[in-house]
């Protein structure tokens, strides 16, 4: 009797043991764009359609749909006080409006907030005002990317799901800045896209000119003769029509930063962060 009392405890034990540790996937979830060919949103991708690699390797997809949370938009806008962005920049927010917050930087020449997080029309429009013509105000390059490693960095601290940053300049950045690797691992570590619009002819660096890429975000350049209001409006039209991916991270592998997101689909580009937050 008291032999098959000991044989069952152990039995009992052992299944414990079993129960107790249960595989423990992650799920990762990243937040991308389809356009087409005329940059229009592609609007019935499925996991099918798509191929997540992340470090290398494969990885399962759980679930692809369409985003539905709301966005934290920090537009930062570097205008060299001309004033030429306010209208473009109105129209960005009315174009997302009831579907983000948003909080406006203006450089004067350092990146002023001119209204924090905020979905009120008349504090926007407020914002807006202040972003008129103002004389000029010089660049050095460095103020913008300073700019967009603030905007990173409240991002971050704020966790929200689908956050992003909006970086419009005349001046642009230095091509070789020692900020430039900290703004980056900012930006990572923010989950933000960056999305760039840049006047022809202006330098672009490792910021604003890789960080659209590695994010996920836009990148588009405009000359004195192009309307700003387009361009935005594609960009609005990005965020509002981003997809959700959520895809399996097999128990006991470390997360990875790098981030490999493909479509079979003919025709159509992806726009997905290349480099992910660390946790």
């Amino acid at each position: 009797m008291k032999r098959i009392l000991t044989v069952s405890v152990v039995f009992l034990a052992s299944a414990l043991v079993l129960t107790a540790a249960p595989r423990a996937d992650v799920l990762r979830t990243v937040y991308f764009s389809a356009v087409d060919g005329k940059g229009a949103h592609v609007p019935d991708l499925t996991a099918a359609d798509l191929a997540v690699k992340e470090g290398g390797k494969e990885r399962t997809i759980a679930a692809v749909q369409p985003a539905t949370k709301p966005m934290t938009v920090s537009i930062l806008v570097d205008d060299g006080g001309t004033g030429g962005f306010q209208v473009a920049v109105g129209q960005f927010i009315q174009a997302t409006f009831g579907r983000a917050e948003f909080a406006i930087r203006v450089l004067n020449p350092q990146a002023i907030k001119v209204v924090d997080f905020t979905q009120n029309g008349d504090d926007l429009r407020a914002a807006l005002g202040r972003m008129g013509q103002r004389g000029r105000i010089p660049g050095d390059g460095e103020q913008m990317i300073a700019g967009v490693l603030d905007a990173a960095k409240e991002l971050q601290q704020r966790r929200t799901a689908r956050p992003s940053i909006v970086a419009l300049t005349v001046t642009g950045e230095k091509a070789l800045s020692d900020q430039a690797d900290e703004v980056l691992n900012a930006l990572k570590a923010s989950g933000a896209s960056l999305s760039v619009v840049y006047l022809t002819g202006v330098e672009l660096g490792k910021v604003l000119g890789d960080g659209p890429k590695q994010s996920g975000g836009m990148i588009e350049q405009v000359n004195g003769n192009v309307t700003l209001g387009p361009v935005l409006a594609t960009m609005a039209n990005n965020l509002l029509h981003q997809y959700v991916l959520t895809y399996t991270i097999p128990d006991g592998v470390k997360l990875n930063e790098k981030l490999s997101l493909a479509t079979s689909r003919k025709g159509v580009t992806l726009l997905a962060p290349s480099r992910l937050p660390d946790k």
